[in-house]
């Protein structure tokens, strides 16, 4: 311990013993913002809420992040998932240095995790227990944004349902077809049961492209109409979209050329600006390549569609809940938009890759002609 010298002042006697002692015991000293000076501790942490993207208060799936919020987090060394069964399904998660912030705490729910409290521990205070039960799911919510749409989007989630019944035996050449209401065209047509009960599901698609916007009849055919009826309930008319506009709120298009295609850095995708956690939606369907974080990008995503093409989201707010490998549906939720990464204010930066994909052989093109069509539609 430091020897006091005479001429040493009364306050600052008084206050060295205890500054020692804090130096001794090793918990972190702050200087007061404001005062005189001084030295202060941080405060006892306290859990406030804790969230996972997509899904309801205090529920969370394992592998996504949760997001644990609070005051004086910043000493947390390590979060336990507390189950049911006392200690013995307890799961321990070690924290990295900069994994705490005062304010919150980011950690990746373990596989072996089970519903019950979550706690922080670390170098100060006593743990903090989550005010709430956190209930451990079974997989993550497929959200569709386009649930509320009137119109059939290609390769949503909610297909034209087409049902019938075949009273006698089909003739030869019996067939359901899609028939476009605007050039009049068989676009899809699908054979009849030989008898009974049948049906047929249209997502939307004519191979690997989806149909062009507009108005289609699904009906039976001349040959079909002899031995079939259409039930009561089936999709014979509507409209249908090409796709879903992904971004689900008010927002502005690309409108300069730096937030365009191209122009004079090579942007190689573009722009387009609304209010930091707006939901995005799968613009169409697909398969998720790549959901990553990187320093430029972000937060992004990339979606592999059928025919080979891919399409990549970029700068959203967190990690995008749909896993590489799983399917997803056009309207489908893929996070939020935000400014992760290298960018300027709160926009999508999305792009789209001729086949075979995203840096993966494929070249990108310009994504303001699609997004202005889709911006239209829906």
């Amino acid at each position: 311990m430091p020897v006091l010298k005479r001429s040493t002042s009364p306050l600052l006697r008084r206050a060295l013993p205890a500054f020692v002692a804090l130096l001794a015991f090793g918990a972190p000293v702050a200087i007061a913002a404001n005062g005189p000076g001084g030295a202060e501790v941080p405060g006892q942490p306290v859990i406030t809420a804790i969230a996972c993207p997509l899904q309801p208060a205090s529920s969370c799936a394992a592998g996504q992040q949760m997001t644990i919020e609070g005051s004086n987090l910043q000493s947390a060394e390590q979060v336990t998932f507390v189950g049911s069964s006392g200690s013995r399904d307890n799961v321990v998660v070690k924290l990295s240095a900069r994994a705490a912030q005062p304010e919150e705490i980011a950690v990746t729910v373990p596989a072996r995790a089970k519903s019950g409290a979550v706690r922080i521990s670390g170098s100060i205070g006593t743990p903090a227990t989550s005010p709430e039960l956190v209930r451990i799911v079974a997989g993550l919510p497929a959200t569709d944004e386009a649930s509320d749409s009137k119109k059939l989007i290609a390769g949503g989630k909610r297909e034209a349902h087409f049902s019938y019944h075949v009273a006698s035996s089909a003739a030869a050449g019996a067939r359901v077809e899609a028939v476009s209401g605007t050039t009049g065209k068989v676009v899809r047509k699908w054979p009849l049961v030989k008898s009974g009960e049948g049906a047929v599901d249209w997502n939307g698609f004519i191979g690997d492209e989806p149909a062009k916007s507009g108005t289609y009849v699904l009906r039976l055919n001349e040959p079909a109409s002899a031995s079939a009826k259409i039930k009561a309930g089936s999709d014979t008319q509507f409209e249908l979209a090409e796709g879903f506009f992904p971004i689900r709120g008010a927002h502005k298009l690309s409108s300069t050329p730096t937030q365009m295609f191209g122009g004079g850095r090579g942007h190689q995708g573009s722009d387009h600006f609304a209010a930091c956690g707006t939901p995005l939606a799968a613009w169409t369907s697909g398969v998720v390549q790549f959901n990553a974080f990187q320093g430029a990008a972000g937060n992004y995503v990339v979606v592999r569609r059928a025919n080979g093409e891919s399409y990549a989201y970029m700068h959203m707010q967190e990690r995008s809940p749909a896993k590489v490998g799983t399917k997803v549906f056009a309207g489908q939720r893929l996070g939020r938009l935000s400014d992760s990464g290298r960018a300027s204010g709160c926009h999508l930066h999305i792009e789209l890759w001729t086949a075979p994909g995203w840096y993966k052989g494929g070249k990108p093109y310009d994504s303001l002609p699609l997004m202005k069509r889709l911006d239209i539609l829906n």
